[in-house]
């Protein structure tokens, strides 16, 4: 039997990996410096609300089996991935020992200083809440976003899906998650998820009937990203990011990615709850410059 090379890290066999991240380090210490730190207490659970890091690894190791299965070739091998809206690092961290280029960027300052003093394989930046984003045009072969198109209003989904398209080499992919039929589904029938979203009776039935009619479907929240209602003067929130933003729970049909989406991409693959049986994964490739199309 031959022995785990661990220091390969993610271009270990997945099975390996993921083992290793989700099990092994918990349970033999001297595993711990083949895997990724973990961020502060605080910081975890303000991106994923959980505050555990079993859990915390728990959810990278799940997001980066979905990826694996949703790409063509293993994710080890793309010369350069952006992990678009990266958080502390839920997903980054998984790409330890990559032999290309990680990068990731969000709008939250705190989040960037961690990762950029921390994750030492991921060229970690500050985004700003309107693109552009700081990365040179089809400069990634690979762009995955998780959790973030499930927030934005539709101005700055039309936004960041023309910017993400914009750093997508030609021949990259780009994995995006969204909120879909199955997430609408649970928060509707399941009390426990319902809470999880925490907006009010009114709203979410709008969204439900958006959804219903093909529309996106955005409930605005006065959470600790939107600005716009701190600088109306309805909120009294600390500003985390600089500019009016607008934070929310988004629903989009999956008829309405492939239409509107489409105005920017070629939709090679839609998993319906391929993220804890909750988001949706799309697997874009960008359309070629001057084929892009209205809506």
């Amino acid at each position: 039997m031959n022995a785990i090379d661990y220091s390969l890290g993610c271009r270990m066999p997945l099975g390996d990996w993921i083992q290793l991240n989700r099990v092994d380090v918990f349970t033999d210490a001297k595993l711990l410096p083949y895997v990724s730190p973990f961020p502060p207490r605080e910081l975890m659970q303000n991106v994923s609300g959980l505050v555990s890091q079993s859990d915390f690894a728990s959810h990278g190791c799940d997001f980066f089996i979905a990826l694996s299965e949703a790409s063509p070739k293993p994710l080890a091998d793309y010369r350069s991935i952006l992990d678009f809206g990266c958080g502390v690092g839920r997903l980054a961290r998984m790409f330890k020992g990559h032999p290309g280029v990680i990068a990731g960027c969000d709008i939250d300052h705190r989040h960037v200083e961690w990762v950029d003093a921390t994750l030492d394989f991921v060229d970690a930046r500050l985004s700003k809440v309107d693109p552009p984003i700081p990365y040179e045009s089809g400069e990634f072969e690979a762009v995955i976003s998780i959790s973030i198109f499930t927030h934005l209003n539709e101005r700055s989904q039309d936004q960041f899906l023309a910017e993400l398209a914009r750093v997508t080499a030609p021949d990259g992919l780009l994995f995006l998650t969204v909120h879909g039929e199955r997430a609408l589904q649970r928060a509707n029938n399941e009390p426990t998820i319902r809470a999880m979203i925490d907006v009010p009776d009114r709203p979410f039935a709008k969204a439900k009937s958006d959804f219903a009619a093909g529309r996106h479907a955005f409930i605005l929240q006065d959470g600790h990203l939107t600005t716009t209602l701190a600088s109306s003067g309805r909120g009294s929130q600390k500003k985390l990011v600089e500019g009016d933003f607008e934070y929310g729970i988004t629903f989009v049909p999956q008829q309405y990615v492939r239409s509107h989406w489409g105005r920017w991409f070629d939709v090679v693959d839609y998993r319906a709850g391929a993220f804890h049986d909750f988001q949706d994964l799309v697997v874009l490739r960008p359309r070629p410059i001057g084929q892009e199309t209205r809506s």
